[in-house]
């Protein structure tokens, strides 16, 4: 019975202790959503907290998927369902992925790596960021009412995961385009034991997708990150805070895509 007592539990391990308080601090980072705990903060702890994106995808996927049920009993119209399911995560992350997205789409009005990157510090949205906003909100939204009810959900979860850990994967192959900046330390703490964490949560989720569907949601996610991954390096010289939320978007919107080809 000493011994027992004596041993150190998984709860007040301070391995266990660090790994929630880096899940909460990825929780804070990536949504509106205040922690239910106290947050230690410190700079060290949010760069490893990057592995946790994918968690918090989870929990994003399960908050879009749940209003979506809820909208579709409350209207019984799929459009409304997925207008309402997107709009939700939209508030819930502050368009946080969406803003990285838009500013993304703005670089394209650069001449030259320097510029581009000048261009996607810019608080103000070009045209090429309206654009590429309002087409990535409306196939997100079509895509949903496309989709069969099930699958939809299917969708929102599997996307949600999946999206961003495809991003933050890109942080362990691409340098940091600028010579500082927020995301930059995130960039040394992601390793494939990083990666290997992000990918927990899709255990449970791939498991609901038959082998079929799974393999072409592979090959076209690893073309895209291939692809994204050279232009990156062509035109910014390596990855940034909104080319990671850039990548977020188009894999969600490839993962509806996919499901929709096979599904709709």
């Amino acid at each position: 019975m000493r011994e027992i007592n004596a041993m150190t539990t998984p709860e007040t391990s301070p391995a266990f202790r660090s790994n929630s308080n880096e899940f909460w601090l990825a929780w804070t980072f990536l949504t509106r959503f205040p922690a239910p705990v106290t947050i230690d903060y410190s700079p060290e702890a949010l760069n490893r907290a990057a592995r946790f994106f994918p968690w918090v995808g989870l929990l994003l996927g399960l908050f879009q998927a749940l209003v979506y049920v809820l909208a579709n009993a409350v209207f019984g119209h799929a459009f409304f369902a997925a207008l309402c399911s997107v709009a939700a995560v939209v508030v819930a992350t502050g368009a946080f992925h969406e803003d990285g997205f838009a500013d993304y789409c703005d670089s394209f009005g650069g001449t030259d790596t320097a510029q581009r990157l000048t261009i996607m510090t810019d608080s103000r949205l070009g045209t090429f960021g309206v654009a590429g906003l309002v087409f990535v909100l409306c196939w997100r939204v079509a895509a949903l009412t496309l989709l069969p009810f099930t699958l939809a959900l299917l969708a929102i979860v599997l996307s949600a995961v999946v999206s961003r850990w495809l991003a933050i994967s890109l942080m362990l192959s691409l340098p940091y385009a600028k010579t500082d900046g927020k995301s930059k330390p995130m960039s040394n703490s992601i390793d494939q034991g990083a990666l290997r964490t992000a990918a927990i949560p899709l255990i449970p989720v791939v498991f609901l997708v038959n082998w079929q569907t799974l393999l072409m949601l592979a090959v076209i996610l690893a073309v895209f990150r291939v692809g994204f991954s050279a232009q990156l390096r062509e035109r910014l010289g390596g990855f940034t805070g909104d080319s990671l939320g850039a990548a977020q978007q188009m894999a969600e919107v490839l993962v509806y895509g996919s499901l929709l080809s096979v599904g709709g």
